[in-house]
């Protein structure tokens, strides 16, 4: 038989009646209907007995260690886990392993090469992210990224870098992405608006959220809320909490621009704030899992896994990663190697890989971007289904991409070669000859 409890909200927040009387909140009155009060209270404070009992997620099966308390930095190891850059050694204690590694990232990038490029033939590139005029035909990986950089300084980057936009256009993709309780740019900035939603967020039971800037990079301007309903639970407490908030957004963010180094930010992205949900990988988890999806002439190339899963392993850039194949490697080794696949990632291949590729690509077509990161806060529930949510797209990635960006290099650039985009000039031609004049002299060549 299923026993059910409701818990009582706190009475300052909720509604008059014969139950709860109504508070003044920063001079809002919160005035609701009894029957949306018994909504509004079973939605957020109802708790099943019988079906709350949450999943016992196992340790990490796999040890590591960090150089100090003071320092994210692993003890270098032989395992995935512990041999990337973020390591000692940055990934040198592990020759065999990374020697798989680029065998695995070139036998995908020799047996999709073609494909990329016959991707690239029609793809309708966006003018944020066209490249045709400075092309010459033998750039590395790190010049692609250049000029990619350079490209955002263009009005339409604001579609894509504006987190309220990205909001919208996620929506019209059909992409799940996390919930945003509220948004608004300087222009239409209401205080009393914000503190009037930070009191809807108390009678709903929203226990934790995230503030962010929607034109600040680096994690600036960003604020993580835990345990709100506490501060819910007293009026001056409440009244205090909104105020530091409110008066958060409006210095932090609000009459904030983007550093001189973000000149894209700073020359087309308004000022705004968002406030979204705060997602949880759940078990042990402490930090979001994110799957981050680079795509390539609409093509998901690669996929790295950053965060804590519910175990609670870490990884790094670099320690759990697939190719578009699903290929690659996890916790546990190389995938179709002799290791047995690592019991997360085989939750994440079953159940969210073929998602998180699909609406990848659609995202990187309906952007027209010929490079484009997606990235994906992922979540495991107790009945071992797998949930994930669109965080962010990041235009540039940070990423080194030490297997891949020899490759990615060369599909990136044959597809304006091979497409006809490339615009040759004597100009370009002039240091195409010098680089190899300069590349034999170097090595000492006739």
């Amino acid at each position: 038989k299923r026993r059910i409890l409701f818990v009582c909200p706190p009475l300052h927040i909720l509604l008059s009646g014969a139950f709860c009387k109504t508070q003044l909140i920063m001079g809002l009155n919160f005035h609701f209907p009894v029957a949306l009060l018994s909504l509004i209270s079973a939605s957020a404070v109802r708790v099943d007995l019988e079906t709350s009992n949450k999943k016992e997620w196992p340790s990490c099966p796999y040890p590591y260690t960090y150089l100090n308390e003071d320092t994210t930095q692993m003890i270098g190891g032989d395992k995935p886990i512990t041999c990337h850059k973020m390591s000692t050694g940055n990934g040198n204690t592990c020759p065999e392993l990374q020697q798989a590694r680029l065998i695995s990232a070139r036998r995908y990038q020799a047996a999709n090469y073609n494909d990329f490029l016959e991707r690239a033939q029609n793809f309708k590139l966006s003018p944020v992210f066209d490249k045709t005029d400075k092309i010459r035909g033998l750039e590395s990986y790190e010049e692609m990224v250049q000029y990619h950089v350079q490209g955002l300084m263009h009005p339409d980057v604001v579609k894509i870098e504006d987190k309220i936009l990205l909001k919208k256009l996620a929506e019209d993709l059909k992409i799940p992405a996390t919930e945003m309780y509220y948004g608004a740019h300087k222009d239409d900035w209401d205080i009393q608006a914000f503190k009037n939603t930070l009191g809807v967020l108390c009678l709903k039971g929203i226990d934790s959220f995230i503030i962010k800037a929607v034109h600040l990079a680096w994690s600036k301007g960003q604020k993580i809320v835990r345990n709100w309903q506490k501060d819910c639970e007293q009026k001056a407490t409440t009244n205090a909490a909104i105020d530091e908030l409110a008066d958060f957004v409006d210095k932090e963010i609000m009459n904030q621009l983007a550093s001189p180094a973000d000149k894209h930010l700073r020359e087309y992205v308004t000022p705004g704030v968002t406030m979204e949900a705060l997602f949880k990988t759940g078990g042990m988890s402490k930090r979001p899992l994110e799957a981050k999806v680079q795509t390539l002439w609409g093509k998901v190339h690669h996929i790295f896994f950053v965060g804590q899963d519910p175990r609670g392993c870490t990884s790094y850039i670099g320690a759990w990663q697939y190719n578009r194949d699903k290929t690659g490697w996890d916790f546990n080794g190389m995938l179709g190697g002799k290791e047995k696949r690592d019991e997360i990632s085989e939750l994440v291949l079953n159940k969210a890989f073929d998602e998180l590729v699909t609406h990848s690509e659609n995202f990187a077509t309906a952007v027209g971007a010929d490079v484009m990161r997606v990235d994906f806060f992922i979540g495991f529930n107790d009945d071992n289904s797998v949930d994930y949510k669109l965080n962010e797209a990041e235009s540039v990635s940070g990423a080194r991409y030490y297997h891949e960006r020899d490759g990615l290099a060369r599909a990136w650039v044959d597809g304006y070669v091979n497409s006809g985009r490339l615009r040759m000039t004597p100009q370009k031609w002039n240091q195409i000859y010098q680089e190899t004049e300069d590349a034999r002299a170097a090595n000492q060549l006739d």
